[in-house]
């Protein structure tokens, strides 16, 4: 029984995306003031701010893809099981 619930601790993979999108997005808004106060202020980290943003929409991205992977399979689940 220790094992079990040792695995049942372990968050699911679209629990994982889900969190992964919500960090991403948390991510994009902060990058996106940051932008927006270097256009009507001083220029401070608007390249840092930039890049980063990008990395946060592939990290959406891939956060995406494993939530429809994971939706995929559980319905193969489900078809296999019915």
């Amino acid at each position: 029984m220790n094992g079990i619930s040792s695995i049942s601790n372990i968050p699911d993979a679209a629990q994982s995306a889900q969190l992964g999108i919500a960090r991403g997005i948390a991510g994009l808004n902060e990058d996106a003031q940051v932008v927006a106060q270097s256009l009507t202020g001083p220029a401070g980290d608007l390249t840092a701010a930039l890049v980063d943003s990008l990395q946060q929409k592939l990290s959406v991205e891939a956060s995406a893809n494993v939530l429809a992977r994971s939706d995929q399979m559980l319905g193969t689940l489900i078809d296999v099981m019915a």
